[in-house]
């Protein structure tokens, strides 16, 4: 079962933990330690970087992560090829597509 880092967003409490439980469970919403219904999963990155996001803050980041990507993409044939993977190469040379 994964594990899962948690933090209330109450500003007098800013309790942080770590939660078990099925990837198809609903993440608590109550603290454990103030009892508020001010808890928030964390998405981590490396072992030295948290990053906050939540709900639509983290939906816009996506997109506008997902645009700058496209933008890089239709400049510059190496990133569309990245993302599209080896068969658009294929098909390019082979087929002048």
């Amino acid at each position: 079962m994964p594990t899962y880092n948690h933090i209330c967003t109450n500003k007098e409490c800013n309790h942080e933990w770590e939660d078990e439980y099925s990837i198809k469970q609903d993440p608590p919403k109550i603290c454990p330690k103030c009892n508020q219904e001010t808890a928030k999963r964390m998405i981590s990155g490396s072992v030295c970087t948290k990053i906050e996001l939540y709900g639509d803050e983290l939906m816009s980041k996506l997109r506008a992560d997902g645009q700058k990507i496209k933008q890089q993409a239709m400049h510059d044939e190496k990133v569309l090829a990245d993302i599209v993977g080896p068969s658009y190469e294929h098909n390019v040379k082979n087929f002048g597509g």
